[in-house]
């Protein structure tokens, strides 16, 4: 019986104009929270899509917040790979609808559904767009939560296929909301249910935790898997073995699936199935920087051409250089148990993990320098002190005169190092952030430690990383101030002009 009251709902708007603005043309495609429709603007005529709730949907408060959520997600973002929402409003019935571009193209899942495996420059493609994508939405404190094929729309745009377009921010994480992070869980979740795909879910996501950025690079991880290999990395008939399996399981080795998958490929998907999201990828841009590393060095570019992402300031931005394995991976490596090394270093698997043991050697030969500078050091004012004491006295005072210059030099070779770490200390590159406001007083803050940084109008400088990028929080009285992502490779200035929301009650 519900339905057919669905279905009468779904056919009831086609024909009709909403708002006296957006003609329904036909329906597109329905799923549990909403119809989406092809219409034309009245007056631009102009097409777009048209995204309608549920009947029965449109009277759940926690329906209609996620509703809302997306709308605001998506059309905060700006960026060309994201479906851009124009509009909200309401229908006379009261049902919430939201106006998105229209894209004419197929899904991801259904061009899997046909190829099964997909050419290694059409999944480098699809990955990289996504990556670039998706770390725009989270410089703007946006996390998708619920990646996969089914949201990932392939277009034609400027000759150029597959052209990615993401849909669907209903269940996106909109970091620094003026709600609590618990108290929203609790609303959106109700009684504990969890919500987004299963086979995609990050194993914080499964566990019912806070997702974090990382969750999407897994998620992304899930689906280059799938592209590569035709299957998923975990599946099962039984919804709660999936999620158990994304928490406590290692997927086969991609190439162990498909053997034309190369070494450094599998060690960019494997990177990104991390169990821990802090051994993932640091960032969506890191990601795409080794997607750009494999286009390069097996000559994607001759199949397809990906010159509009690749030579984007924002790709370009990355140090080239960059390893695989970063310093604080090394450290956690060798903090860690033998089991999780011998993972981690199979997982690393070709180019990096050459790069960890040229790291090590280098760490190596820098300690056995130490250890001889140190042991010369110790040894060398005895010697001096034998050469010129000895013709001057007798040997029972040169005995107590050589112990002389070692204490005299003491303090000096204290001050000695005193110095050389002033001069490390001054070496450090520094960038200056700048943050104004038209309130003083506002407190600047690290999004993700919450660690005050000052309280504006102030300046201060932060150790300058190329490529790196800090999500500032503000705080201030009852204001609702959304976060920003700052790059810490330059001088960055930053102006706030708060404004006191109008409660219409």
């Amino acid at each position: 019986m519900i339905t057919n009251v669905t279905a009468d709902f779904d056919e009831k708007y086609v024909g009709t104009v909403i708002n006296d603005r957006y003609k329904v043309l036909k329906l597109v495609g329905s799923g549990g929270m909403g119809s989406v429709y092809l219409a034309e603007h009245e007056i631009l005529r102009k097409k777009v899509a048209l995204k309608i709730l549920h009947y029965e949907q449109s009277k759940r408060k926690d329906t209609v917040e996620r509703f809302k959520r997306e709308a605001i997600a998506a059309s905060n973002i700006g960026q060309d790979n994201i479906v851009d929402v124009t509009d909200f409003g309401y229908t006379e019935e009261g049902n919430a609808y939201f106006v998105m571009e229209y894209v004419e193209g197929r899904s991801l899942a259904d061009v899997m559904k046909e190829k099964h495996i997909l050419p290694l420059e059409f999944a480098v493609s699809v990955a990289a767009q996504i990556a670039v994508a998706l770390y725009s939405a989270h410089g703007k404190g946006i996390i998708h939560r619920d990646l996969k094929p089914e949201n990932i729309l392939l277009t034609t745009k400027d000759n150029v296929y597959p052209f990615v377009k993401i849909v669907d921010f209903g269940i996106s994480k909109i970091l620094q909301d003026d709600v609590s992070p618990d108290e929203r869980f609790r609303t959106l979740t109700k009684s504990g249910a969890i919500f987004g795909t299963p086979e995609y879910m990050s194993p914080e996501q499964a566990a019912g935790e806070s997702v974090e950025p990382a969750s999407d690079i897994y998620s992304l991880g899930v689906i280059m898997y799938e592209m590569l290999t035709g299957r998923l990395p975990f599946f099962d008939d039984n919804y709660m073995k999936i999620l158990h399996k994304h928490q406590y399981e290692f997927p086969e080795l991609p190439s162990n699936i498909n053997p034309d998958i190369q070494p450094d490929v599998n060690a960019i998907i494997m990177k990104c199935l991390e169990k821990k999201p802090f051994n993932r990828y640091g960032t969506m841009l890191l990601l795409s920087n080794d997607l750009k590393n494999i286009y390069v060095k097996y000559k994607l570019e001759d199949k397809l051409s990906l010159a509009f992402l690749f030579n984007s300031g924002t790709v370009r931005s990355v140090n080239p250089s960059a390893e695989m394995i970063s310093s604080e991976d090394i450290i956690r490596m060798l903090n860690s148990s033998q089991d999780e090394k011998v993972k981690h270093v199979r997982a690393e698997s070709g180019s990096s993990g050459n790069a960890l043991k040229i790291v090590i050697v280098v760490l190596l030969l820098i300690l056995a320098g130490i250890a001889v500078y140190a042991f010369a050091g110790k040894q060398n004012p005895p010697m001096i002190a034998e050469r010129t004491e000895l013709s001057k006295y007798d040997d029972k005072k040169a005995e107590i005169k050589e112990e002389i210059p070692q204490k005299k030099e003491a303090p000096a070779d204290k001050k000695s190092a005193d110095t050389t770490k002033k001069v490390s200390k001054k070496s450090v590159p520094m960038m200056k952030l700048t943050v104004n406001s038209n309130v003083k007083g506002v407190r600047v803050f690290n999004n993700e430690t919450g660690k005050t940084i000052c309280k504006t109008p102030c300046t201060k400088k932060l150790p300058r990383k190329e490529s790196e990028v800090i999500i500032l929080g503000f705080e201030y009285e009852d204001y609702s101030i959304k976060p920003m992502a700052v790059t810490l490779d330059k001088d960055m200035t930053v102006n706030l002009n708060l404004k006191q929301e109008v409660d219409n009650g």
